[in-house]
């Protein structure tokens, strides 16, 4: 009889094992993705294929020693609800559940929540030009379309959270470059600025068309042509020659300013401590405040945040972006920005 049970109790543990699926890796983790993280493809591999339960067989300790090369994402498994698998979708693939799209992926329940993320407010409400699918805020759909994948390790890296297409990035200037160049990348094609004839390739205005710098930017791989634009602030390491990327000037998840530029100076990585602290506000067409980040003269008058602004010779407009803008290298315009 002692015997009869043992076998009963052994089948049963059996039974429930092959109903959850292994917890070794070599069982659950048929392929890794991209960037490394083990991905779910086929019943083969995960006998728990096509279940929405994930935490029935994945307990939160088990989660914790999983995850802990970022002790941050332990904590925040614990603030979503087991039934919230679209955080588990994005890294580890569909597990065979059937009509999962972008939104299944669920990034927002993370990073728009301040409890968990603590810079959730880059993420909030806000429209902006990234609202890629046009429904009023930046949701999982969009994020999907720049962050294909993420190691979720709390660091920023340019080959892995950057990662969309087939080739890792450099620079986080060249990721923007690839959609904001008007040829359509991953299904999106920028909106036009208002500047210019309504522009869209931002690439040919940074890079120069064709790689001839003389129509580039001033900020992109121009030389300074002997212009001086009055001079950088002092403290400052930025020279005439060097490039200065694209979130120098843009915030990239959401910004209260015209074509997401920053609403802090913060973002100016090599200004000097007072523009570092500073506000920035674009009042309409006006952007003298994030000019001042990191050009003035000494006789400028004091901007809205404190600092001073360029001043020209009488004559010339107060208002920077009159004459210096993305494609104002162009045609009669080539000494310009």
């Amino acid at each position: 009889m002692r015997v009869f049970i043992y076998c009963i109790v052994s089948l049963m543990i059996l039974a429930s094992a092959s109903a959850c699926g292994s917890n070794s890796s070599s069982n659950s983790a048929a392929q890794k993705n991209a960037i490394g993280i083990p991905q779910l493809v086929d019943s083969k591999s995960h006998s728990g294929w096509e279940r929405k339960d994930c935490s029935l067989c994945h307990p939160a300790k088990q989660l914790d020693e999983i995850h802990k090369y970022n002790p941050a994402l332990p904590a925040s498994f614990k603030k979503v609800g087991a039934g919230d698998i679209g955080a588990c979708l994005y890294c580890h693939g569909t597990n065979g559940i059937k009509d999962v799209t972008a939104e299944s992926y669920q990034c927002t329940l993370c990073h728009s929540n301040p409890s968990i993320v603590a810079s959730a407010g880059l993420f909030g409400g806000h429209t902006t030009m990234h609202d890629l699918d046009s429904d009023g805020k930046i949701g999982n759909s969009d994020c999907v379309i720049c962050h294909e994948y993420t190691d979720m390790n709390g660091k920023i890296s340019l080959t892995r959270d950057f990662r969309q297409g087939a080739a890792a990035y450099s620079t986080k200037t060249e990721f923007c470059l690839n959609c904001h160049d008007g040829n359509g990348a991953f299904g999106i094609t920028p909106p036009s600025l208002a500047f210019d004839g309504d522009f869209t390739n931002i690439f040919d205005t940074f890079r120069g068309i064709a790689g001839q710098t003389f129509t580039a930017d001033i900020h992109g791989v121009k030389d300074g042509l002997g212009q001086t634009f009055g001079q950088f602030r002092p403290g400052a390491s930025y020279t005439s020659a060097m490039e200065v990327g694209c979130t120098h000037c843009h915030d990239v998840h959401t910004s209260d300013n015209s074509y997401l530029i920053t609403q802090s100076g913060d973002s100016a990585e090599d200004a000097d401590s007072d523009a570092f602290n500073a506000p920035v506000s674009v009042q309409g067409n006006n952007f003298t405040e994030l000019c001042a980040l990191c050009h003035m003269s000494p006789d400028g008058a004091v901007t809205g945040n404190g600092l001073q602004e360029v001043v020209h010779p009488s004559g010339y407009d107060s208002n920077c972006t009159n004459c210096h803008y993305h494609g104002a290298g162009y045609g009669d315009k080539t000494n310009l920005f």
